[in-house]
């Protein structure tokens, strides 16, 4: 898997010169590069079956959907999981990839990499209880303009990895490949940590707007988190000193083929399920491949 880009939307403190930033941004890199499919293929590269084909993005003009390049329509020769030639006997459908061996993949790439640990906690308890005091931090009724006392829910989940190096510097990180929906939480929630102080640096891992449409249905990508940029950015005078960076990624290379090997296996949560199909719901609708093996 290729990095197109990195973009540093906060950085106070000029953290982008830390050798420790550096040094935790190329082993996100190599984890990134590392990502490939299919899995052990001699040429390292990561192929994604083609969906949908695209006019060249311009300036004024963002990429746009044309007719999908692979359809399987009834009677289409396809080949099976087993490797056998077999006919579509289902209804025209048009195919999607999953993303969760993407994620293992990186995951495993992170974990041989010293000193990053997965699935780190985030409690931001101390924080807020710093803040409950404040005028920003209070929240009224209305109309009565009654002041809420109550403690509100104040749990964000966990971050994907993190690594903190031998001078205490902390870098959190989010791999997103889930719902558009869960990449603003991830994202909300890396600003929350850097403007308590937990984080010195915070990186969000989303697909390319070419790379996005070959994935689940609804997945994060950079295309549709770019509008909200400068809402994100605007933390940064909330922010004493941290770094928030967007890294985009894309698949090196898209194949055109009815090879249903070529398919990455999806989940089955979420958008994972709707509007796309993946090789592994393909092959319950096959009860029985017809023809040769090849």
């Amino acid at each position: 898997m290729k990095v197109n880009r990195t973009c540093v939307l906060i950085d106070e403190g000029n953290l982008t010169e830390h050798v420790d930033w550096k040094v935790a941004h190329q082993a996100i890199i190599e984890a990134i590069n590392g990502v490939i499919w299919p899995p052990n293929n001699p040429e390292g590269l990561f192929k994604i079956h083609r969906i949908t084909t695209f006019r060249s993005p311009t300036k004024h003009k963002p990429a746009t959907k044309s007719k999908p390049a692979v359809e399987y329509k009834p009677g289409t020769e396809y080949v099976t999981l087993k490797g056998k030639t077999a006919t579509w006997k289902g209804k025209t459908t048009n195919f999607r990839n999953g993303v969760v061996p993407l994620r293992q993949t990186f995951r495993k790439n992170m974990e041989r990499t010293t000193n990053w640990k997965a699935e780190k906690p985030l409690s931001l308890a101390a924080y807020f209880e710093s803040i409950r005091e404040s005028r920003q931090a209070k929240i009224h009724l209305y109309p009565s303009g009654e002041v809420i006392t109550e403690i509100l829910n104040e749990s964000v989940g966990d971050f994907d990895f993190w690594f903190k190096s031998n001078d205490e510097f902390r870098v959190v990180v989010e791999w997103e490949t889930g719902n558009i929906s869960s990449s603003h939480r991830s994202i909300n929630k890396m600003c929350l940590a850097l403007m308590a102080g937990l984080a010195d640096a915070a990186v969000i891992i989303v697909p390319s707007g070419m790379l996005a449409p070959h994935l689940t249905d609804r997945i994060g990508n950079i295309r549709e988190l770019q509008p909200y940029f400068n809402l994100w950015k605007a933390v940064a005078h909330r922010v004493g000193k941290g770094l928030l960076a967007f890294i985009e990624v894309e698949q090196d290379e898209t194949v055109n083929t009815h090879d249903l090997r070529d398919f990455i296996p999806s989940g089955s949560d979420g958008n994972s399920k709707k509007k796309s199909k993946t090789r592994s719901q393909a092959k319950k609708k096959v009860k029985k491949p017809v023809g040769n093996s090849r």
